[in-house]
C-alpha cells in the first residue's frame, strides 16, 4: 500500500526533472514557469534575480499544488471504485427482485390453478349432488324405466369420475 503512495510522488519527481514546465501562481498573484531549477516569469529566465528563499516558496507552493493534484486523483479512483460496487450492487438487487417478481408470478399462478380446481371439484359435487336429487324425485313419482335408471347409473358413474380426476388435479396441485 505504501508503495502505490510512493509511486505518483515518485512519477511526479520524475516528471520535473525530465524538463516539463509547471506553472505556480504564488498568493500575491506573480505567475512563475518553473522547469527543473529554472524559474521564468513572462518568459523570461528570472532564476539569479530570485532568492534562495524565493525558490524554496515557489517551489514549495508547487509541491502542494502537485500534492493536491496528486489527492485529488485518488480520491477520484476511490470515488470510482465505489460508484462501481454500488452500481454492482444496484444490478444485482435488480437480479433479485426480477427473481423474486417471477417466483411470486409462479406463486399466483399456481394459486390461481389450485383455486380454479377446487372450484371445478365443488361445482362437479354440485351437479352430481343435484342429478341424483332429481334421480329421486323421478323415482318416488315412479317415472323411471329400467333403462331410464341404466342411464342414470351411467350419469352417476361418469359424474363420480369427474369429481375424481377433478381431485387428483387439486390433490396435485397442492
Amino acid at each position: 500500500m505504501k508503495l502505490i503512495k510512493i509511486i505518483p510522488i515518485a512519477l511526479i519527481g520524475v516528471f520535473m526533472s525530465c524538463g516539463s514546465g509547471e506553472r505556480v501562481i504564488m498568493e500575491d498573484g506573480a505567475v512563475y514557469k518553473v522547469k527543473n531549477d529554472t524559474f521564468y516569469s513572462d518568459g523570461k529566465d528570472i532564476t539569479e534575480q530570485l532568492s534562495a528563499n524565493e525558490k524554496e516558496g515557489i517551489k514549495a507552493v508547487l509541491n502542494k499544488r502537485l500534492e493536491a493534484e496528486r489527492l485529488a486523483e485518488d480520491k477520484k479512483e476511490k470515488l470510482e471504485k465505489e460508484q462501481n460496487k454500488i452500481e454492482e450492487t444496484i444490478e444485482k438487487a435488480k437480479e433479485k427482485q426480477k427473481a423474486l417478481e417471477e417466483s411470486q408470478k409462479q406463486l399466483e399462478k399456481k394459486q390461481e390453478a389450485r383455486e380454479e380446481a377446487r372450484e371445478d371439484v365443488l361445482k362437479a359435487k354440485e351437479k352430481l349432488q343435484s342429478k341424483k336429487e332429481k334421480y329421486n324425485k323421478l323415482k318416488e313419482k315412479g317415472k323411471l324405466s329400467p333403462r331410464d335408471e341404466e342411464k342414470w347409473q351411467g350419469r352417476f358413474e361418469d359424474l363420480e369420475a369427474e369429481i375424481a380426476e377433478y381431485n387428483t388435479i387439486y390433490k396435485k396441485l397442492k
